[in-house]
């Protein structure tokens, strides 16, 4: 039997969140914070950050395979990403949706972009991406995949295309590249993985996102100093702050030396009624309030900070 993009989608999202939850202990924790009062968790979606602008489109393509289509442009200059958000377009907001960010490359120092560049091209020689772009191809012409192409297309996805394949980043251009923007220094460390995953308010049982957030810190969760989003907005986020971890770095001298990096946080939100062009309240065509799907530019960039950079410490 055919596997066509709403089923392809749901195994995505399961294989995703999966890998997430095993590098993500805030996840685990939130989802048995969940669940212990009946709540259902919910994965809104999941944001990563891409420094090479030719794996951006590729991914871009690959997620038409999963019933995801490129709908709206955000700009953040100040973090040096320029952003687009890849979702099932229609009425229904609880659909899963992808939001990346891409480096500006442009908006770099010569020198700096260059290390970026540099990176991106030892990073794309060390993968083969020729099987998966002829599944993408078979999609394109049919719709569907055959069940084995299904499963050569998720496994690629999720466990080749979004992951550094290549040797560790230089510290060098850590350090080079932190100094203009800690937000992209941490894409570079991470790679192309999820930087976070975001769980709805609603769903998860609470009648706002203030309540959730008070639950979570009374839990010992580390969060953002505010939520983002004016209370009954269509849109209001805040996340947790994203872990330290210990990141394999290449050294001058070709040692792989270790620096300490903040790279995957969980993010929550409330989606409320969208407002349309001319500042009336939007609905369905069967007359219920049109929930907002998509992003605020505003409420995302102090999302950003959740996960970024300053110098990079010594090796250990």
């Amino acid at each position: 039997m055919l596997v066509c993009p709403k089923k392809l989608r749901n195994q995505f999202v399961e294989r995703l969140t999966a890998r997430f939850a095993a590098n993500v202990p805030d996840f685990v924790a939130l989802r048995e914070m969940v669940e212990a009062r009946g709540g259902r968790f919910h994965n809104d979606h999941g944001a990563l950050r891409v420094a090479d602008p030719e794996l951006a489109a590729l991914f871009q393509r690959a997620a038409r395979v999963i019933g995801l289509r490129k709908e709206m442009d955000y700009a953040f200059p100040e973090k040096k990403l320029v952003s687009f958000d890849l979702q099932v377009v229609g009425e229904d907001a609880s659909q899963f949706k992808i939001f990346v960010s891409v480096v500006d490359l442009d908006a770099f120092p010569a020198h700096v972009a260059d290390l970026i560049r540099e990176d991106n091209a030892v990073q794309a020689a060390a993968v083969d991406h020729s099987e998966f772009l002829r599944v993408i191809e078979a999609f394109e012409t049919g719709g569907c995949l055959e069940p084995d192409d299904a499963e050569r297309f998720l496994e690629h996805f999720v466990d080749v295309l979004m992951r550094r394949n290549g040797p560790p980043i230089r510290r060098s251009t850590l350090e080079a590249v932190a100094q203009v923007s800690g937000q992209v220094a941490s894409a570079l460390a991470l790679g192309p993985d999820l930087n976070h995953v975001t769980i709805d308010v609603y769903a998860a049982g609470y009648p706002d996102i203030e309540e959730m957030v008070s639950h979570m810190r009374d839990r010992g969760f580390a969060m953002l100093d505010r939520i983002q989003g004016t209370k009954g907005g269509p849109l209001r986020q805040t996340a947790t702050l994203a872990a330290t971890v210990d990141t394999p770095v290449l050294e001058d001298d070709g040692r792989v030396g270790v620096a300490r990096v903040e790279q995957q946080f969980v993010e929550i939100i409330e989606r409320n009624q969208a407002v349309c062009a001319d500042g009336a309240r939007c609905w369905t065509q069967e007359g219920k309030p049109l929930i907002y799907r998509n992003f605020l530019a505003a409420n995302a960039t102090h999302i950003f900070d959740a996960a970024a950079m300053g110098q990079v410490p010594i090796a250990s």
